[in-house]
């Protein structure tokens, strides 16, 4: 009998005891990767907007505090109103027509994702009327949904040995 009351009474100090622990509050499931097909989509637009040579609407794709490599821009650009002048200056060579020749996507987790592409673009108003650069952008989601280019490299391919 002074087994069972001691049992009962070690219970009632347990019971009591886990009342008194502050409740664990249960686990956010993180939100799911962005897809690479839907990923795929919003570089597509990007290239689009790109060809559009709308300077408005080029310097709309980056990130308020975007940072990168411009192609015809020596150093890293990280100052908005110096990006946004380099983005003048690529709308202002009035490419005809901007083509995807090649991309592969980086699904990083679900606000952030990497592409690197190399691209031809042909413009009646350059001398040598195709232009192939390499890019890689890393996007990010802000709070409210919205794809930003946070960082890009762009550069001339490298001359084959």
């Amino acid at each position: 009998m002074i087994k069972t009351k001691t049992l009962v009474t070690m219970s009632v100090f347990a019971l009591a005891a886990s009342a008194c622990q502050p409740a664990v509050a249960p686990a956010t499931p993180a939100a799911a990767p962005i897809s690479e097909a839907d990923a795929a989509k919003i570089v597509d637009a990007t290239v689009s907007t790109w060809g559009s040579m709308d300077a408005a609407k080029i310097k709309a794709l980056y990130a308020p505090t975007v940072v990168g490599f411009d192609y015809s821009v020596p150093g890293l650009t990280t100052d908005r109103a110096t990006w946004d002048k380099n983005q003048d200056a690529f709308a202002a060579a009035k490419f005809d027509k901007i083509e995807q020749k090649q991309v592969k996507i980086q699904v990083l987790d679900a606000d952030t994702f990497v592409a690197s592409g190399v691209f031809d673009g042909t413009s009646t108003a350059v001398p040598a009327n195709k232009v192939t650069f390499q890019c890689t952008d890393a996007y990010e989601k802000d709070a409210d949904g919205k794809w930003w280019i946070v960082t890009e490299q762009c550069a001339a391919p490298p001359k084959a040995a």
